[in-house]
């Protein structure tokens, strides 16, 4: 009667902490997660990974009219393809766009250097503006860093994002959290493949004392038990 209730009392214990430890695994898989995407900034360089190019399209297009912090007033074109670098964890799409300038005539030319870093999902990014104006006498270039943070290790500096990508930072964490919870099963299932063990050479499977009987001399583990610990 009294291991019934001492039973009944630990998973009810559990299933009060259950809240807790999945908001203390999402909150770890959260900080995991960010940490994955700035040590993927900063090990690998954009310089150095694969470059694909592809054609651009509708998204492309909203998302440079959207986020476009300077030459609002102009017809923007985007110009195909567009570059993209792709590295484990880190990820460049470069786009380019030409308008009329409505001073010269000429054309205005624009680049975006989109940034996004994280796995296996980008959780971070920054955006690198980089505007060319038709003027006469010719003018310097606009240049705008949108959630971008330079970094120097001694060989150079870096543009780290710094953006959160929220999307990608719930997949993100979902993911780093499953993998912690796998982890934190592992003693839990080593103890239950040597009880498994122990019980076929007839011994304790919680202790391993010689001689399996009802309940274990040395522990006290009963064999009608199914979970039991010394």
């Amino acid at each position: 009667m009294t291991d019934g209730l001492e039973g009944a009392g630990r998973r009810h214990h559990r299933g009060r902490t259950r809240p807790l430890r999945l908001f203390v695994l999402l909150l770890l898989g959260g900080v995991a997660s960010v940490g994955v995407a700035l040590f993927a900034a900063l090990a690998n360089s954009r310089e150095t990974a694969t470059l694909h190019w592809h054609p651009t399209d509708a998204d492309d297009f909203l998302w440079w009219n959207e986020s476009m912090p300077v030459g609002r007033d102009l017809d923007w074109t985007l110009v195909d393809p567009r570059r993209r670098r792709v590295h484990l964890g880190l990820e460049s799409i470069t786009l380019e766009a030409r308008a009329i300038s409505r001073e010269t005539g000429q054309p205005d030319v624009a680049t975006a250097e989109r940034i996004r870093a994280g796995w296996p999902r980008p959780c971070l990014e920054g955006v690198t503006w980089f505007l060319m104006r038709a003027t006469s006498p010719p003018s310097s270039p606009e240049i705008v860093d949108e959630g971008l943070s330079p970094i120097d290790l001694g060989n150079g500096a870096r543009l780290i994002p710094t953006r959160l990508i929220m999307g990608g930072l719930i997949v993100d964490s979902i993911v780093m959290a499953t993998v912690f919870a796998g982890f934190g099963r592992i003693p839990s299932a080593t103890r239950r493949i040597r009880g498994v063990f122990r019980r076929r050479a007839g011994r304790c499977p919680t202790c391993g004392y010689p001689g399996l009987e009802v309940r274990c001399s040395e522990c006290g583990f009963r064999l009608d038990e199914p979970r039991g610990s010394c």
